[in-house]
């Protein structure tokens, strides 16, 4: 077999024990199945009944990954257990509605998965982190970030990062003395 990508179907809690997926074909031909993993945002979890597909029941949480939230639209992918390669890296949050970002505070991946242009707000670090941001629009839409202490720390002229209507829009960002730094960003303008 192989792996599969589809998006979640409404926001998920980092306790639920039921997901729902756009669309969801079962992995398995029958008789003892092998195991399906699903991927969300760097968490791995077992699907344990398919029955009601697309939603599924899961353990979260496995293989050392941890049960998170994540937001509509959420990039996903699933297949058989023997199909993942290892899962390693940053961890990932996903907002599909407009709001806060909450402040990441180790290394992280954000993804903007809202269809339509999202509106953000993102909140300064504290003095004491060093840690990088990046975050990237999965979505066609012209999502809007607001910090208004000011990119380059002017609160009036670069307060606001503006993403390009493409996908794999991003900006990297470095935790530095309270404040947040752009490092890199590609499909981005701030002002």
């Amino acid at each position: 077999m192989a792996l599969v990508s589809t998006t979640l179907n409404g926001a998920i809690t980092a306790g639920q024990k039921q997901i729902t997926l756009t669309a969801y074909t079962s992995q398995s031909t029958g008789g003892i199945s092998p195991k399906t993993w699903v991927l969300v945002n760097g968490e791995k979890m077992l699907v344990t009944d398919a029955q009601l597909a697309p939603t599924l029941e899961v353990v979260r949480g496995i293989e050392g990954t941890v049960a998170a939230r994540a937001g509509t639209l959420a990039p996903v992918v699933y297949g058989l257990t023997s199909d993942f390669s290892e899962i390693g890296g940053a961890p990932y949050a996903s907002y599909g509605v407009d709001g806060a970002i909450a402040v990441p505070v180790v290394d992280a991946e954000v993804w903007l998965t809202k269809a339509t242009a999202g509106s953000y707000t993102l909140a300064g670090p504290a003095k004491d982190q060093q840690n990088t941001v990046r975050i990237v629009s999965t979505t066609a839409a012209a999502h809007t970030i607001t910090y208004t202490a000011g990119f380059y720390g002017n609160t009036t002229s670069s307060d606001v990062a503006t993403f390009a209507a493409t996908i794999n829009g991003y900006i990297t960002l470095q935790a530095q003395n309270g404040t947040w730094a752009i490092v890199a960003m590609n499909n981005v303008t701030v002002g």
